[in-house]
């Protein structure tokens, strides 16, 4: 594919579409802001602040592009935040460690869900809101909802640097590891195919059980990386500390142009679903608008994104079609 030929096939992309709408989106705010929504301080306190769901989002869209979807990734991500926070108080540690715990808890309660979801052969959203559920409940039951706090102090002194690293640097390297996995790795392309066609896949000899597994683990990393990310800002672990969040995660990976049905999906469109929602939150602050219209604002866009990919769809097969009958 020569530079012309891919550079016409990404302006007629839903990719390039949401670019544009993320420029013209900056500027407006800009405008009503009188400069303030891209004053340098605004910039990095909005992706530091969004930088935890925009990690959670990555591990979302490996499970909607293999065709299921999870809703349990903020229970599993109070769960591995909670425990490493527990581990830091009671011995200490390093930012090394911490992440390798976050990373192992959430991961293994990504399996379960994987396990769960290949042996009982039930539609991911139920399940995934009965684990969810449960998690929650034993959580609550074992904790009280008890918040910790008191960190050590290689935990919980903040610089400038030490912020950007932890959250935005953070961010940036699952974005290059989701990215060359998607497009550079066997399992993405196998991820790619149980999406689109899961029993064309088998027929392929593709293990789906393989893919759930990597899938819903992913997902579950991700998600212990990103309540990490919230601890140290926040300070704090708490089980309702990302409960409730769901909505902007899912919004984020959405309106990036993944495929409810599964096998499309892209972690371009999805950092550009992240700076969509992040622009739209942030820029409701600070122009005044009371934060109960953020849902409203967040779920029309949604609605409209899907609109436009429906219309997209149709189009596209109506295109076919005719192609076909010309032939």
């Amino acid at each position: 594919m020569n530079n012309n030929t891919a550079k016409n096939k990404f302006m007629k992309s839903y990719e390039f579409m949401l670019l544009c709408v993320v420029i013209i989106l900056v500027i407006v705010l800009a405008a009503a802001t009188g400069g303030k929504s891209i004053a340098p301080e605004n910039i990095l306190d909005m992706l530091t602040s969004y930088s935890a769901y925009g990690v959670i989002a990555v591990g979302c869209l490996f499970v909607i592009i293999s065709g299921g979807i999870d809703i349990s990734f903020m229970a599993v991500a109070a769960v591995a935040q909670y425990v490493a926070a527990l581990y830091m108080l009671n011995s200490g540690g390093n930012f090394v460690m911490i992440y390798l715990i976050s990373i192992a808890v959430g991961a293994g309660l990504g399996l379960v869900n994987a396990v769960l979801v290949n042996r009982l052969k039930a539609p991911t959203l139920i399940i995934t809101i009965a684990t969810m559920n449960i998690i929650y409940g034993l959580m609550m039951r074992f904790t009280s909802g008890v918040r910790l706090h008191g960190f050590p102090e290689w935990f919980s002194r903040k610089t400038e640097i030490s912020l950007l690293a932890v959250s935005v640097g953070t961010l940036a390297a699952v974005l290059l590891i989701a990215w060359y996995i998607l497009k550079r790795t066997k399992m993405g392309r196998k991820v790619y195919a149980v999406g689109g066609n899961m029993e064309a896949a088998k027929r392929c000899g593709v293990s789906v059980l393989a893919v759930h597994l990597f899938v819903y683990g992913f997902t579950g990393a991700t998600a212990g990386v990103g309540a990490l990310i919230k601890c140290y800002l926040s300070q704090q672990a708490s089980i309702e500390a990302l409960y409730g969040d769901e909505m902007d995660v899912l919004a984020m990976v959405v309106l990036g142009g993944v495929s409810l049905s599964g096998g499309k999906g892209s972690v371009f469109g999805t950092i550009l679903g992240i700076l969509l929602v992040a622009l739209l939150s942030n820029g409701m602050i600070l122009v005044g608008v009371s934060s109960y219209w953020k849902d409203l604002v967040i779920g029309a866009v949604i609605l409209i994104s899907f609109c436009i990919t429906g219309w997209r769809v149709l189009a596209s097969k109506k295109k076919e079609k005719m192609g076909g009958a010309a032939e």
